[in-house]
């Protein structure tokens, strides 16, 4: 269901970006735009919709939380206005807020439920970095501090997900994971 959803929402921002010939790539408008702008929203998607289903509400509350924060930190860090953007429209261009919002869920993923699952977070995430460097709205580097403050939010705010009835030892020969059940 998710990689339907993925694969609709990519489709629909290559066909925007095909539609819209007249600014294809250029401006702090253009289809790029758009389409990093749906990037950003697919990936926290992608995320909250991979937390309900497999009930971890505890992690949805965590998702809320780690992009939040590294939303509101990179709103902060901008308003100190650091960096001109590359298109000259403002000094807010350091970090990417963008990218904060599509790391931040891609992370999430990536530390509750395993890389695997954060494969296509991840891809979208780094579609929208390059939305934002491609429309002229931030430098490369501005991405990458979007990413760690991300990194940085995520690591403080999410905790690795155990299913129920999962446990963790260690014990000075190493580390054992057993699964309990009731029957």
């Amino acid at each position: 269901m998710l990689r339907k959803i993925l694969c609709i929402g990519i489709l629909f921002s290559v066909v925007t970006m095909q539609t819209n010939k007249a600014d294809a790539f250029g401006g702090p408008f253009s289809s790029w735009d758009k389409a990093g702008d749906m990037t950003l929203v697919m990936a926290p998607a992608y995320a909250l919709g991979l937390s309900i289903m497999a009930h971890d509400y505890k992690g949805t509350l965590q998702l809320v939380e780690s992009v939040a924060a590294a939303q509101i930190a990179s709103e902060g860090i901008k308003a100190l206005k650091l960096e001109e953007r590359p298109n000259g429209k403002d000094k807010k261009s350091l970090p990417s807020g963008h990218a904060a919002g599509a790391f931040s869920a891609a992370m999430f993923v990536h530390k509750r439920y395993g890389w695997r699952y954060a494969i296509a977070p991840y891809a979208l995430s780094l579609f929208t970095g390059y939305s934002r460097v491609r429309a002229q709205a931030h430098y490369w580097h501005d991405v990458a501090a979007g990413a760690a403050v991300s990194a940085l939010f995520t690591w403080l705010l999410v905790d690795d997900y155990l299913p129920d009835g999962a446990t963790i030892t260690v014990q000075p020969d190493g580390a054992r994971v057993g699964f309990n059940t009731t029957f």
